[in-house]
């Protein structure tokens, strides 16, 4: 039996598990996935450990995602681009890394009217989701303001914040607004305000448990075009399947097995 897992710090929340095995089952594919808790400073040993138990294919959450990067014997050009994976398979005698992240947002996004136009992406964070965030809205045409804690990512535009004191993300005036942090997460820190947004901004939120939070929530209110956590989940789990077997997974049959955790 081939294993599958995701390996992630926290990994009680995953509802990879749920997906990738309804795949499996309507599939009859003769294949098990399950999640792993893995500490930042024991990625290769729990990697090695996974392989030495058949393992075939591992997805990665935080912090985990860029960590893995230099453990790879080969990645694609999104883990090039992001220096982030979040989507591993076994070949021979090495991890190959992707990024469904990147291609799952970029499904999701309408490309920017014009560069001329000046349209604006704000991307709160600076983890592996972020990352894939920032590349994806490049390469739709987005100009990227990053909201995060550490030094300026060089060649973009940066805002150092503690998020409960910068007023403009009460009142967020950008294009599209882009949360890749775990505020609002089931066991993390809640948001500490209300965000008054434009209905034009197109509001996405990576966080699935809860997958109506309060950045969702509020969005919605205001007549704003939104894509869900949940959405994301099942699109690039969707994706890794790619990496796995060479064909997408079962979009719907995956969806239906998470559907019920939506109004969480």
């Amino acid at each position: 039996m081939d294993l599958f897992a995701v390996f992630g710090n926290p990994i009680h929340h995953s509802l990879s598990p749920d997906m990738h095995n309804a795949a499996f089952k309507y599939l009859g594919r003769q294949s098990f996935y399950f999640p792993v808790q893995c500490a930042p400073d024991a990625i290769w040993e729990c990697l090695d450990a996974f392989r030495r138990l058949n393992g075939h294919g591992v997805n990665l959450t935080r912090p985990l995602k860029e960590l893995v990067v230099p453990h790879l014997k080969s990645r694609s050009a999104w883990v090039e681009k992001t220096g982030a994976a979040n989507t591993l398979v076994w070949d021979q005698d090495g991890w190959i890394g992707d990024n469904t992240d990147v291609q799952a947002l970029v499904s999701r996004i309408p490309p920017a009217v014009s560069k001329h136009f000046g349209q604006t992406a704000w991307v709160l964070g600076q983890g592996g989701a972020a990352q894939a965030s920032i590349v994806a809205l490049e390469s739709q045409g987005y100009e990227v303001l990053v909201f995060g804690r550490r030094e300026k990512p060089q060649g973009l535009r940066h805002v150092s914040w503690e998020v409960w004191d910068d007023s403009r993300l009460k009142h967020p005036q950008c294009d599209i607004l882009v949360n890749a942090t775990p505020l609002g997460q089931m066991g993390e820190a809640h948001w500490p305000f209300s965000p008054a947004f434009d209905p034009s901004t197109l509001v996405v939120d990576w966080v699935y448990r809860p997958n109506n939070t309060l950045l969702i929530k509020k969005a919605r209110e205001a007549g704003c075009a939104v894509v869900d956590g949940l959405t994301l989940l099942i699109d690039q789990a969707a994706l890794s399947w790619k990496l796995w077997f060479g064909s997408p997974g079962p979009q719907e049959i995956m969806a239906r097995a998470v559907r019920k955790f939506s109004d969480e």
